[in-house]
């Protein structure tokens, strides 16, 4: 489908008819190559003790990636990206790479978040002749506050090494595309002077394909514990923009789903556009238009419906991001 067709038929759907069955495809897809995870972040619902015991722990296998590629390739979606964060940290599935192979294959620019642990120089090295990629890391100025907030002890100055050679690759091959989060205003820091200071740590030479942004939280999945201000009541646009695939193929309705409360069908058993415009997907955008989230298993705890407002509220945001993906 013609993507800028598609994007019309998108917000037309989204903001004007406010439609539950929807005439095109999804435009972005999230797929989770494991639900593992080797830290305990305390932003992240895998520090929770419970949070392993919602569903069991699997890795998505590369027949079943294949599937996905084949049944996401026959609905001719408009982007050229596809997107391996949902739950878990991809680099704990062996597979990894290759699934970012078979995506350049398909002509698709791969995005993906990890903690960055595992991501060894010999590890990137693989990874930059794998194919494109954009890798959004979490890291912190402050050693103190990394090993606080991550639960991790002596990891600090490895993630530095690893960050350090992910950078310099950027700068040698074009392959390669950093977001460098910084996580300490979770900490309750001066962000702005935090982030300064992550900056020179992993400096002086910073290429054009690295980016730098201070990490703000919000309560997707309830979990951290913030009393939800029922302010001005916004649609939340994901269920009509993406689709997110847990490794065994479940359709969830967004990559804040981590614990798959929200199931809408299975793409491995169906095809996609079933799935999309499917009982359970319309039932789930139809809470939503009534303005009752907390009728959806995925919606209810989350804080995102009533967030007052902000500029990723904002249709110019929105339809920026989409264009830009």
């Amino acid at each position: 489908m013609n993507r800028l067709k598609h994007i019309f038929k998108l917000a037309r759907a989204y903001k004007i008819g406010k439609t539950t069955e929807l005439p095109y495809p999804p435009y972005q897809y999230t797929i989770e190559p494991t639900n593992a995870c080797n830290f305990k972040c305390d932003f992240c619902p895998q520090s929770d003790p419970e949070h392993s015991q919602r569903r069991p722990t699997g890795q998505l296998t590369v027949e079943n990636f294949k599937l996905f590629l084949g049944k996401r390739r026959s609905v001719k979606p408009g982007n050229k990206n596809i997107n391996f964060t949902l739950d878990g940290e991809p680099f704990l599935n062996k597979d990894f790479i290759q699934f970012i192979e078979l995506a350049a294959k398909d002509r698709l620019f791969s995005i993906f978040a990890s903690n960055g642990s595992l991501i060894s120089p010999d590890k990137t090295d693989l990874l930059t002749e794998a194919g494109p990629f954009r890798a959004s890391i979490d890291m912190a100025s402050d050693k103190n506050i990394f090993e606080t907030i991550r639960s991790k002890k002596d990891n600090y100055e490895k993630l530095l090494k690893n960050l350090r050679y992910l950078i310099k690759k950027a700068g040698e091959n074009e392959n390669v595309n950093l977001e460098i989060n910084d996580i300490s205003a979770f900490a309750g820091v001066n962000p702005k002077e935090s982030l300064e200071k992550l900056i020179n740590l992993l400096g002086p030479d910073i290429p054009s394909r690295v980016v730098f942004r201070t990490r703000l939280f919000h309560n997707f999945c309830g979990h951290l514990g913030f009393i939800r201000k029922k302010e001005k009541y916004r649609l939340c646009p994901y269920p009509w923009t993406q689709m997110a695939v847990t490794y065994n193929g479940d359709a969830v309705p967004c990559c804040r789903d981590t614990s798959a409360r929200s199931i809408l069908g299975n793409v491995f058993e169906d095809d996609i556009i079933t799935v999309w415009n499917g009982s359970k997907y319309r039932l789930f955008r139809q809470n939503l238009l009534d303005k009752k989230p907390e009728l959806n298993a995925a919606c209810k705890d989350c804080d995102l419906p009533y967030s007052g407002g902000g500029s990723k509220w904002k249709p110019v945001y929105i339809f920026r991001s989409l264009l830009g993906r």
